[in-house]
């Protein structure tokens, strides 16, 4: 039973996958309908998993809080921010609202600033190990790790108006285009784990093991 349902599965999202991709490149209206009904489906289907989401999250922390471990406090911050949230977008219908804008600009943006603000010593200090010039691999990404705080820092162009300038140089000339050659690796790999599932070939997603 569960290898049937694991190929009907494929199949699926096989012909899911064949409609999208054909109503981008064929623009028919019979195929953009179902593949607008497919889409709106999708969105409905979305909303019941990250319902399933805060159910289950809700669930575990409770679990902790009721245990009194450690991470109580901040389970009961997790909760408390979670359903304010909720509770503030129901009643007010909307994301946008004042109420809801307001209380995401006091909340999350702070904390965000805060946690951002200590990550990036630890951050620092990971970097630092993991980057010690003990080969030429790891010298180069030193190097290329300083130049871009040099860019990026504003402390830098305190100490010495050309980093910045230097630091941008070295930016526009070899690290960009390092990025770029690794986000188009990452792309192909994307789009071919991607079309390993659609055929078939690659059942883990699905919940198989091969």
């Amino acid at each position: 039973m569960s290898i049937v349902f694991k190929k009907g599965t494929s199949v699926v999202l096989f012909v899911v996958a064949m409609i999208f991709f054909f109503d981008y490149f064929w623009k028919d209206p019979t195929l953009q309908g179902t593949a607008t009904n497919l889409n709106n489906w999708v969105v409905v289907i979305a909303a019941f998993a990250l319902g399933l989401g805060a159910y289950s999250l809700t669930v575990r922390h409770v679990q902790i809080i009721r245990k009194r471990g450690m991470l109580m406090p901040y389970s009961i911050a997790l909760l408390v921010t979670m359903f304010t949230f909720i509770i503030t977008g129901l009643v007010t219908h909307s994301i946008s609202s004042p109420e809801y804008s307001f209380i995401y600009n006091s909340i999350i943006v702070p904390a965000s600033q805060a946690l951002y603000g200590m990550s990036s010593f630890f951050i620092a200090s990971a970097s630092y190990r993991a980057l010690r010039a003990k080969s030429y691999e790891s010298l180069v990404c030193l190097a290329a790790a300083m130049f871009i705080l040099f860019l990026n820092a504003p402390i830098f162009g305190v100490i010495n108006p050309i980093l910045p300038s230097l630091g941008k140089i070295v930016w526009d000339t070899s690290i960009s285009t390092g990025m770029r050659a690794i986000l188009i690796g990452i792309g192909i790999g994307t789009l071919t784990t991607g079309l390993r599932i659609i055929i078939g070939q690659d059942k883990a997603p699905l919940g198989g093991g091969d």
